[in-house]
């Protein structure tokens, strides 16, 4: 197959690196790949991958290249570009429903035109496949779940991890805290986690916050809780230092949350977590056993959490062998993208 992946940008995120993550694979199974984006730089991503910067992601084919036998778009900004684009067929490859986010309302008749394109959607969970059909239900396009990459590989858990926060607590240091997630972003729900921490540091807590996110800090989020360590756009092999070096990570996203990949990450790594009960992160295992989970939007269920589980070395033991085993279950097989790689041949064989 000849596949085209279009990109609005390949700054560095987790949406952006699935993408990547798909083509790659795709690429080594033996199909041509490429990427078009408008903008961006991606010298971020672990992995060689080839980026083909244009102004118009609809611009004609070059003239001694093949026409691609798939186009996928990959947010709802390139639904157009791809129909205008010679091809077989088209997917819109769907990470989360824009159309349910709070900050996006005054686009929201753009995003449901986007969506209402007749064209496959592609989905990362089985709750936004549901999500999708029960909006879309009669609007002439199939939607599958093909699930999420993990990397288990770059995302495994330190030999020594189970004995770094024992030694940390000999010692009398803060519990090392490991918070990611863009603070504007309504899905995220980091203000309910920032709140929470000031109440378990009112409680005479000790803790020390490391906070990942792709933006600046604001003066904001600063006012809220005191922040020891502050960083922004991490290349992959550095969150994996960061989920391998902390006592628990805080998964407080809202409902709308797409899938959750900090979370499968830090699960993956070995990394006890508290994470809200909401749909994507309910959806690994029947069990929900694998993080303690809190309801969503809850400030004070969060901090209850935090102290409990750092008082409980026998659930965060438990916590950081059955993240791994689950998550090399579910993931390591690259099943995603054996996903999408049938239904995109099912497609073409019709």
């Amino acid at each position: 197959m000849i596949i085209y992946f279009l990109l609005e940008s390949t700054e560095l995120s987790g949406g952006v690196r699935v993408v990547f993550d798909h083509a790659r694979l795709l690429a080594q199974k033996g199909h041509q790949v490429f990427i078009r984006a408008r903008s961006g730089d991606h010298r971020w991503y672990h992995h060689n991958i080839t980026i083909d910067y244009v102004e118009d992601l609809a611009a004609p084919i070059a003239i001694d290249a093949d026409a691609p036998d798939i186009v996928m778009a990959t947010f709802w900004t390139t639904v157009a570009a791809a129909t205008r684009i010679n091809c077989r067929q088209i997917f819109h490859f769907c990470q989360g429903y824009e159309g349910d986010l709070p900050e996006y309302a005054s686009i929201h008749k753009k995003i449901d035109q986007a969506y209402r394109t007749p064209i496959p959607k592609l989905t990362v969970g089985d709750w936004l496949t549901k999500r999708l059909r029960h909006i879309y239900g009669d609007s002439g396009f199939d939607t599958h779940t093909i699930g999420q990459i993990v990397d288990t590989a770059l995302y495994k858990p330190h030999r020594l991890s189970s004995f770094i926060p024992r030694i940390r607590k000999l010692l009398h240091q803060p519990v090392k805290i490991l918070l990611m997630g863009l603070f504007e972003s309504s899905v995220k729900g980091i203000p309910d986690a920032l709140s929470a921490l000031d109440m378990v540091r009112n409680q005479d807590f000790k803790i020390h916050l490391t906070r990942v996110s792709s933006h600046a800090l604001s003066e904001t989020e600063k006012n809220m809780t005191s922040i020891h360590r502050y960083l922004t756009k991490q290349r992959p092999e550095t969150i994996a230092h960061l989920y391998r070096t902390h006592d628990l990570m805080i998964a407080p996203s809202h409902a709308q949350e797409g899938f959750g990949l900090p979370f499968a990450e830090a699960l993956a790594s070995g990394l006890p977590c508290v994470a809200t009960s909401i749909p994507s992160h309910l959806s690994f295992d029947r069990r929900h056993d694998y993080a303690v989970f809190v309801p969503p939007a809850n400030p004070e269920a969060i901090a209850q959490a935090i102290i409990k589980l750092s008082g409980n070395p026998h659930q965060q033991n438990y916590l950081r062998k059955r993240g791994p085993q689950l998550m090399r279950q579910l993931f390591s097989s690259n099943a995603a993208t054996e996903r999408l790689e049938y239904i995109c041949l099912n497609a073409l064989n019709r």
